[in-house]
């Protein structure tokens, strides 16, 4: 609102311009002098036109219709410089610019602070040319602005009149100019400003500029009065002329402008020379020289060293590093998302990236771009000349390269416009290195021998030479190595250099080198010649011959290789005809392999098997050396080797000798010496163990193994050897171990197939036992041989040689011939034959009768199941027909070799008949065992699903509640079942199908007791019918009233199928402890107490509260609670107002806390408030209650009275009156007495003197004159500060009001109703100060209790509460008889005589000159007293009436009325006789109570007394 009515008022123009001597001239007038000053006349904007020609009786108007017929003067209302409450009016004048008259109604809304002085919302009419005046009342609450319209309202048109209220404003004494006169250019000038704030409210402000003037601090705040120091610099970059404003801005919307000028100019500063040589340097040295630059200025003077002429320069090269940075960072960016693929989860990647180029930008921004050069240098870079003093500036130039160097940099210094140029200039020097000679030639070497040689690098030159070789790029050149490659040769030094020659290659050669030497144009040369020859070798045995060799039997022989040449020889052996494949298989290696297809056929690979293996197969020998060479060969190809052993030698050629290797492979002949092994009877899957014999006659070693079986799962016996392989050395035999298990009952006969490694081929199945049968199957074995030879080059195998020696001489073929048959190869067959048997197992007893069992239970027999032989024997046992009322278990099994296995037959009937049924035992491999069964069921087939019988233990349950338990019965029999269910002792339950109603919680829905003579249990429904497999819910309800353990016995009677006659089938005793419910609290009873001290915060008080369950059942409590108290969770968080009941378990606690709020009342007297938190249950109506004490403590004190009245003393003499003053708080109290300083409630006049009377009859009533008099009512209610200050205004005006009206009145009434009022007046002034401070009760003590009972009805405490409070306020009020509220009723007198007053002028009293109070200040402690002495000062004719307030640190401020007046003594007597009449004597005195004892008892009555008694009788009265 501030800144609308800124811009409303001033207006953007003015603002822009307005100087701060301006602003404060203008803050500074008040309403009425900026009315005075408004001249500018504005006419209102039209909010809405008016388009009614019926309301005017002019039809035609002067003025045009876009016109305004009312010009309003003001245009707006502004009211400035207001106090809060004073109230404020402004004149609005509506001139009629029309030439006819118009109405115009003039509406103001209802505003509290603004309104209109007379009626609102009425029309006026206006004649052509005059105008007519609306005054606006403004009342403020706050120095702050406000806004309000006014609306009015013509014929044509509505137009609004807007009411600003301007509030506070703070004002800064900048002032209106500020000029720096001539400054040098590029240097900082400051003033510095001393601003006050001289507005009337705290100043929060921002000050700005523009460049190149700045201001310090920017912004800030500003108390009222205060003064803050303001800094204004101006430092310009160009010479001339300057200006600029500084702009305060204010919070509430205000701106104001201080012009500021300036000159600048060029310092008388500059440098001693423009031009710096400097001599010849060697790279990497330095050299320097020196530069002045003189300041004869009065400043002091900045530079810096920059590379470039002008900020432009300097602000292009920032823009490339920008550019740099940009590429760089735009360079990873990309780079990181091609690597991610755009993967949003590397956020944190891409965050740290940008962070990285912020950084940089950040950097480069707040470099100074001093000058950087590798070249030139020059110390200091930057610095600072005093005035009138000169710099010295160190230049060092250091060269990098053999070259002439020119430089022109800038100095950058304060009060130059420009840079000053400066032109450095300089040349750099190389080193000088070279050999001591420039060739080497080395002569005749041999290849693969290491030659070493050394050369010298000389440095003639006086820095370092760093020096790297060049690497070669020819084959010879590779051969040489040089040490070291690189480094440094210092100055007037020489530098050995190791060279090494290791030759590769044979023939002559020259090679050149080439050293690179740093900042050197030309490399240093170093050349090489000289000639390689090659090496001479011999083996020393001709051939390798191996002779004959089993197959898969490695055999190796020896040679050696001599190197007769003094060079190293690399060599490399090989075998051309050797296979490239995987090496060999050897015989070790093939026996750990029983189920390799190697045994059985013919592997087809796609390289040659590798057979021979050189060890080493390469190498060098060293000069004049010898190397010794390993060759194996393991054959896998049966037949004659004739091959060669080739040598490669490095650095002469492949294939320089071969060295002859022959061999052979024979693979040896085995036979089995028992091919027919018979084992007899075997039981099934039992494993039995034989051994065959295998015999080698042959030279060789054999390689044998016993083929795992093949389709395995088809045999009727299976069979296995735990060392299936071997090796058969030559002329020996073996024995390996077979296993047989027979699979099927019979006999039973397999054939075990024996190969021999090297032997390929996959055999005929032809087994024969005799010559004969050879010699019967010759003819079909040959054309089986011819037919295979032909198709596949198959073998046809023959168990053994007698039979190959029969075949031969069948077919007329030498055996030499017949064994050399390319399909012909010798392998072994061994027949195994045995004959299987299943166990035997011996079932008894063969016949199981139960007799009478009782049925739905499981009733139990043993069948025993005996294994006689060595094998397990498998069963399997069941019932003859489906849904048998028997069950096996377990109904199959294994049966152990000599062992025996029970099986339980179990019974479990469903109906009191007689059952018979058969068992089958079934036993793997035997026939089928039949064995009867016979069994009479027993007792009832009606079943609960909860145990109900023979007991039902319902453990406990709450009084005054149901307990339900709920069950089933389900009938399991066949046949159809009526229930009938009583108690014993009762009549039989009627018949009821309705369900109980579920519980509910006590009190609400309640359950009705049963009656007495009635069960306390009973069930629902009593009657029933159940169906085979039928099932029934049935409910057992129970209540009791009292506290008590019940027993009951409930019966069950039946009729089943078609009997008629019933019979027990059931019978249950009830057993149930109803209890109420227990819960141990701790604490019985919570007590706060805080004491307030002045320093100290109320803040809520906790107090644990633990409820635990004592009873056997969970409960659920809802607690209630009365404020100030609250019930927390051990959190300390409040409950809910709707939570929900608490459940507590078993033994279980409940953790709570009591908050005491003890700021709940508003006050800082002591108080004490009793409240019971009652803890309900929900399941019993029992309810727990536990009182809570709340006790506050502030510093109080106890007053006896809250009003002193003085009464009327003599003019010009003084009264003290005395107060017993307690501290009635358990803390020390501070005190000090002030007086109440507002002039509506505190009124001190002066009245004139009585006028004298005149004696009038004695027959006449007469009336005393008096001042007036006032009666005041103890039934009226306190009032708050507010009522009372408006009553106390209210009070004074009906008192000023009743003193005109008596100073008006000419003539005395003397009639007898105001005779009478003044009487009734006079009886109703208070008693004495002592007299009340004796009869009136004690008002405040050390706490305010509020008088809860502690009995049973605690529950209507906070009724009682606020009818004691109530009450209590009433005492009180009745105790302050002499207190005088302004609110009190007050009835003036009418005073006779005006004529007897005469004028005179009294002085203006303070309060302090009227009234005392003594000690103003003091301490007391807890239960310590003390006197306080008021004191009345009885001024002429003055009537004074002050509060006094006593003010208690961290306590409350107690209020006392003083009262008093002053006069001189007139008195008259209406009476000159009293006549008493006859009167009956009495015990009692004459005296009336309200009468003093005349004369006083304590002293006698002097001459001058009467007249001052009776003048303080009229007083009392």
């Amino acid at each position: 609102m501030s800144h609308q009515i800124t811009e409303r008022l001033m207006g953007h123009s003015h603002v822009a311009g307005l100087t701060p001597s301006a602003f404060q001239k203008e803050m500074s007038l008040n309403t009425k002098q900026r009315l005075a000053t408004a001249k500018k006349l504005s006419l209102p904007p039209i909010v809405q036109p008016q388009d009614k020609p019926g309301t005017s009786h002019h039809k035609f108007s002067a003025a045009a219709p876009e016109q305004r017929s009312f010009q309003p003067c003001p245009p707006e209302v502004v009211f400035q410089n207001y106090s809060p409450g004073e109230v404020c009016e402004v004149p609005l004048v509506l001139r009629n610019r029309d030439k006819v008259p118009h109405l115009v109604k003039v509406t103001l809304k209802s505003s509290p602070y603004f309104q209109l002085v007379g009626p609102n919302d009425v029309c006026r009419k206006v004649p052509p040319g005059l105008y007519t005046t609306v005054r606006i009342l403004f009342t403020p609450g706050q120095r702050k602005d406000y806004f309000h319209q006014l609306l009015c309202t013509t014929e044509n048109e509505e137009f609004i009149v807007p009411i600003w209220a301007i509030g506070g404003r703070a004002i800064l004494d900048f002032p209106d100019q500020l000029d720096f006169s001539t400054c040098p250019v590029k240097y900082t000038t400051q003033k510095t400003l001393l601003v006050h704030n001289v507005g009337n409210r705290p100043a929060c402000y921002e000050l700005s500029t523009q460049s190149p003037f700045s201001v310090t601090p920017a912004m800030g705040t500003l108390d009222v009065g205060d003064a803050v120091e303001v800094a204004v610099e101006f430092r310009p970059l160009k010479t001339g002329d300057h200006s600029g404003s500084l702009v305060v801005h204010y919070d509430t919307g205000e701106d104001t402008h201080t012009s500021l000028h300036a000159r600048a100019v060029d310092a008388h500063i500059g440098l001693d020379r423009n031009t710096v040589t400097l001599e010849k340097t060697y790279i990497t040295m330095s050299n320097s020289a020196t530069v002045l630059i003189h300041n004869r200025s009065d400043i002091t003077a900045r530079f810096q060293w920059k590379a470039v002429d002008t900020e432009e320069q300097e602000e292009q090269l920032r823009q490339r590093q920008y550019h740099r940075i940009y590429q760089q960072q735009r360079h990873k960016l990309y780079s990181f998302l091609k690597e991610r693929e755009v993967d949003i989860t590397c956020r944190e990647r891409l965050a740290l990236l940008n962070h990285t180029f912020q950084s940089e930008i950040a950097k480069i921004r707040g470099d100074p771009m001093l000058l950087d050069d590798d070249i030139f240098s020059l110390v200091p870079k930057e610095g600072e000349i005093m005035p009138k003093c000169s710099a010295e500036i160190s230049v060092f130039f250091t060269p990098q390269a053999a070259q002439v160097y020119e430089r022109t940099v800038y100095c950058d210094i304060s009060g130059r416009e420009n840079r000053l140029p400066l032109l450095l200039m300089g040349e750099g020097l190389g080193p000088r290195v070279h050999f001591h000679f420039e060739e080497l030639n080395i002569g005749e070497v041999f290849v693969r021998v290491t030659h070493r040689y050394e050369a010298y690098l000389i440095n003639k030159g006086p820095i370092e030479a760093p020096f790297k070789l060049i690497p070669p790029t020819t084959a010879m050149g590779s051969c040489f190595t040089f040490l070291p490659q690189e480094g440094i040769v210092a100055p007037e030094k020489l530098q050995a250099i190791r060279v090494s020659f290791c030759p590769t290659i044979r023939g002559e050669f020259e090679e050149q080198f080439y050293f690179h030497v740093a900042e050197s144009p030309k490399p240093v040369i170093f050349t090489v010649r000289g000639s390689v020859m090659g090496p001479t070798f011999h083996f020393d045995v001709p051939a390798l011959h191996f002779g004959d060799i089993a197959f898969g039997f490695p055999h190796t022989l020896k040679c050696c290789l001599f190197n007769t040449s003094l060079t190293p020889m690399g060599f490399s052996l090989y075998i051309p005809g050797d296979g490239l494949g995987v090496p060999s298989v050897s015989s070790t290696t093939q026996i750990g392999k029983p189920s390799s297809q190697l045994w059985r056929k013919e592997v087809r690979v796609l390289r040659r098997l590798q057979e021979f293996t050189i060890n080493p197969h390469s190498g060098t020998v060293r000069a004049l050396g010898s190397q010794d060479i390993k060759v194996t060969l393991c054959p896998n190809t049966v037949g004659d080797y004739n091959l060669e052993l080739v040598l490669d030698v490095e650095d002469v050629g492949r294939k320089v000798f071969a060295l002859p290797l022959t061999a052979r492979c024979i693979v040896p002949t085995l036979r089995v010496l028992n091919p027919v092994v018979e084992l007899g009877h075997c039981c099934l899957k039992v494993l039995y163990d034989e051994k065959v014999t295998l015999v080698n006659d042959s030279d060789f070693p054999g390689c044998y193994c016993l083929l795992p079986q093949e389709h395995k799962e088809e045999a009727a016996a299976w069979y296995s050897s735990l060392a299936p392989s071997g090796i058969i050395e030559a002329h020996s035999s073996v024995q390996i171990p077979i296993t047989l298990q027979a699979q099927l009952l019979g006999q039973c006969s397999i054939t075990a197939k024996l190969a021999v490694f090297g032997r390929p081929g996959s055999p005929l199945n032809l087994v024969f036992k005799d010559g004969c049968a050879a010699a019967k199957a010759g003819k079909v074995l040959w054309a089986k041989v011819e037919h295979l030879n032909e198709a596949g080059r198959r073998a046809i195998i023959v168990p053994s040689l007698g039979m190959l020696l029969e075949l031969a001489v069948f077919l007329k073929l030498p055996l030499l011939r017949l064994l050399t048959f390319p399909t012909f190869f010798l392998e072994q067959e061994i027949r195994l034959e045995c004959v299987g048997q299943g166990p035997v197992v011996y079932v008894h007893p063969r016949e199981i009768n139960f007799g009478s069992i009782p049925v739905l239970e499981d009733c139990s027999k043993t069948l025993h199941l005996a294994n006689q032989c060595k094998i397990p024997a498998a069963f399997q046992v069941e019932m003859a027909v489906e849904r048998s009322c028997w069950r096996i278990e377990p109904s199959k099994g294994v049966v152990p070799p000599s062992s025996e296995v029970s099986v339980a037959v179990v019974a479990n009937l469903n109906d009191t008949v007689k059952f018979q049924e058969k068992l089958k035992v079934f036993i793997e491999n035997n026939p089928v065992t039949i064995i009867p069964l016979q069994a009479v069921g027993i007792g009832t087939t009606v079943v609960s699903d909860k145990p109900l019988v023979p007991k039902l233990d319902l453990k406990s349950c709450f009084s005054f509640s149901r307990c339900f338990y709920h069950f089933q019965l389900t009938n399991r029999g066949r046949r159809t079942q009526r229930l009938y269910w009583s108690t014993e002792g009762f009549r039989t339950f009627r018949r009821s199908a309705r369900a109980p109603a579920p519980a509910g919680p006590p009190g609400k829905g309640a359950p009705p007791m049963p009656r007495p003579g009635s069960p306390v249990f009973k069930l629902c429904p009593a009657q029933v019918d159940l169906r085979p497999g039928q099932t029934v819910d049935m409910v057992l309800e129970g209540c009791s009233s009292t506290v008590q353990e019940v027993k009951e016995r409930l019966l069950c009677h039946a009729v089943v199928g078609k009997e008629t006659a019933k019979k027990q089938i059931l019978q249950t005793d009830v057993i149930c402890n109803f209890i109420c419910p227990a819960v141990q609290m701790s604490p019985r009873a919570i007590a706060f107490r805080v004491e307030k001290k002045p320093s100290d915060v109320l803040t809520l008080q906790y107090q644990p509260l633990t409820l635990k369950n004592t009873s056997s059942l969970p409960f659920s409590v809802v607690l209630d609670l009365e404020q100030p108290f609250l019930v927390c969770n051990v959190n300390r968080k409040p409950l809910p107002a709707n939570c929900k009941p608490v459940r507590v378990g078993v033994g279980k606690e409940l953790h709570l806390c009591i908050c005491f709020n003890p700021a709940y009342k508003n006050s800082l007297i002591s108080w004490v408030v009793k409240k019971v938190l009652r803890v309900s249950f929900m399941e019993h109506p029992h309810v727990e209650k536990i009182p809570l004490r709340g006790e506050v403590c502030f510093p109080n004190l106890h007053l006896p009275t809250k009003a002193v009245d003085f009464g009327c003393i003599i003019n010009d003499t003084e009264q003290e009156l005395k107060m017993e003053m307690t501290n009635c708080s358990p803390l020390p109290v501070n005190y000090h007495w002030s007086f109440l300083t507002d002039s509506q409630v505190n009124t001190i006049r002066f009245i004139p003197s009585p006028p004298k009377f005149k004696p009038r009859s004695l027959n006449k009533r007469r009336v005393f004159l008096r001042r007036y008099s006032r009666t005041e009512s103890v039934e009226e209610p306190t009032e708050t500060p507010e009522t009372t200050q408006d009553s106390a205004q209210e009070d004074s005006a009906q008192e000023d009001s009743a003193l005109e009206d008596s100073l008006l009145e000419d003539s005395a009434l003397e009639d007898s109703d105001e005779q009478d009022s003044a009487q009734e007046d006079h009886a109703q002034e208070g008693p004495a100060l002592e007299d009340s401070a004796q009869e009136g009760p004690a008002q405040e003590g050390p706490a305010q209790e509020d008088p809860a009972q502690e009995d049973s009805d605690q529950e209507d405490s906070a009724q009682e509460d606020s009818d004691q409070e109530s009450a209590y306020a009433e005492h009180s009020l009745e105790s302050e008889g002499l207190s005088s509220t302004p609110g009190a009723s007050q009835r003036p007198l009418r005073m006779r005589g005006l004529s007897w007053f005469s004028e005179m002028e009294h002085p203006k009293l303070g309060m302090q000159e009227v009234f005392d109070v003594r000690p103003l200040w003091g301490e007391l402690q807890p239960g310590e007293s003390e006197q306080v002495t008021f004191t009345f000062f009885g001024h002429a004719n003055v009537v004074a009436r002050v509060r006094a307030l006593c003010h208690v640190q961290g306590g409350p401020s107690y209020e006392v009325v003083l009262t008093g007046e002053a006069s001189c003594p007139s008195y008259q007597l209406d009476l000159q006789e009293i006549d008493w009449g006859l009167q009956v004597p009495q015990a009692a005195p004459a005296t009336a109570p309200w009468l003093p004892s005349w004369p006083p008892p304590s002293q006698a009555l002097s001459p001058s007394q009467p007249l001052c008694w009776l003048w303080g009788l009229e007083h009392n009265l």
